[in-house]
C-alpha cells in the first residue's frame, strides 16, 4: 500500500516538475521569454502590427524610434512667450488604426545637436481621444532652458534652424505606458519656432 502511495506522489511531482523543467531548459538562454510574450516583445522592439512604429524617423541617426505610425502629428500653430521661455504648440494627430485611442499623457526631454544639450521638456497639456480613422487636435507645452538659448545664440547665429532630438519619451495610450530609452531625431526646428 505504501509503495502505491509513493508511486502516486512521484507521478504527481513529475507532472508538475517535468513540464516546468522542460520549459526552463528550452528557454535557458533567455528566461525573459517565460514572462514576456512574443507580442509584447514585438511592441517593445517596434515590430508589432498592433502598434506600428516608424523606425525610419531617425533617418539612420541614433537608435530611437517614433510612434508616427500610430499617431501622425502635424504642427498647426505655435505660441511663444520669450520672456517666460515657454512654447505651446497645437498639433493635429491622425489615428490610423481601426479602434479609438486615448492619448492620456506624453512627456519627453528635448536636446539640441549631437552634443545632447538639454533644451527643454515637453508634455501633453490635456488628454485627447482620437476616434478610429479620424483626426483630432492636441496641445503640447514646453519650457526651454536659458543654457539652450545661449548655446544656440553662441553656436548657431548664422543658421536658420537647429537639429532637435527627443529623449526619454513616455506616452500613455489607452492606459498602456510606452517608454523610449533611445534617441529620436525630430529633425530641424526653425529658430522662429524655438524663440
Amino acid at each position: 500500500m505504501q509503495v502505491i502511495g509513493i508511486i502516486l506522489i512521484l507521478i504527481s511531482v513529475g507532472t508538475v516538475v517535468g513540464p516546468v523543467a522542460a520549459v526552463a531548459i528550452i528557454y535557458r538562454d533567455d528566461l525573459s521569454q517565460l514572462v514576456i510574450t512574443p507580442q509584447i516583445r514585438d511592441i517593445i522592439n517596434g515590430n508589432s502590427p498592433i502598434i506600428p512604429v516608424n523606425n525610419n524617423a531617425n533617418n539612420g541617426k541614433g537608435g530611437g524610434s517614433s510612434l508616427s505610425g500610430l499617431m501622425s502629428p502635424t504642427l498647426v500653430s505655435a505660441q511663444i512667450d520669450e520672456a517666460a521661455h515657454t512654447f505651446t504648440g497645437i498639433f493635429t494627430i491622425t489615428n490610423t488604426l481601426n479602434y479609438d485611442l486615448t492619448l492620456n499623457s506624453f512627456s519627453a526631454n528635448v536636446e539640441i545637436t549631437q552634443n545632447h544639450i538639454q533644451a527643454s521638456s515637453i508634455s501633453l497639456s490635456n488628454p485627447v481621444t482620437v476616434t478610429a480613422g479620424e483626426t483630432s487636435q492636441l496641445t503640447i507645452s514646453s519650457s526651454w532652458t536659458q543654457a539652450a538659448q545661449d548655446y544656440i545664440i553662441n553656436n548657431y547665429s548664422s543658421t536658420a534652424s537647429v537639429e532637435v532630438f527627443i529623449v526619454g519619451a513616455e506616452v500613455n495610450v489607452n492606459g498602456v505606458v510606452i517608454q523610449s530609452s533611445g534617441t529620436i531625431d525630430a529633425g530641424n526646428i526653425p529658430f522662429n519656432v524655438v524663440g
